[in-house]
């Protein structure tokens, strides 16, 4: 892993922030996993850390979409269904806008 954090994003499509998930080695060779700049897990392996995010990310996606305000309208969302995505930014890139808006 790189000296930046790997991250793990949720957005929806009007530009919003829903979720964070940093990845950082530390200086003792474990992996910690921030959620929101508040919560932190420290992981023994990179690939544990990498799967608590993504399933962090993957559980904010469902209860998002689940809670959409849409009342089940098939047009909502799009790209992806009630326009919510998870995005992945490896440590070495700088991308900040959701990846949605890139197109």
């Amino acid at each position: 892993m790189s000296a930046r954090p790997y991250e793990v994003r949720v957005w929806n499509e009007v530009a919003d922030l829903l979720g964070l998930w940093t990845i950082e080695p530390d200086n003792q060779g474990r992996y910690v996993v921030t959620h929101d700049y508040r919560e932190e897990t420290t992981f023994e392996a990179e690939g544990d850390a990498l799967d608590f995010a993504r399933f962090g990310a993957e559980a904010l996606v469902e209860t998002s979409r689940r809670d959409c305000p849409c009342e089940g309208d098939p047009e909502c969302g799009v790209w992806e269904p009630h326009g919510i995505s998870v995005q992945e930014v490896e440590g070495e890139l700088s991308l900040i806008t959701p990846p949605l808006l890139c197109l």
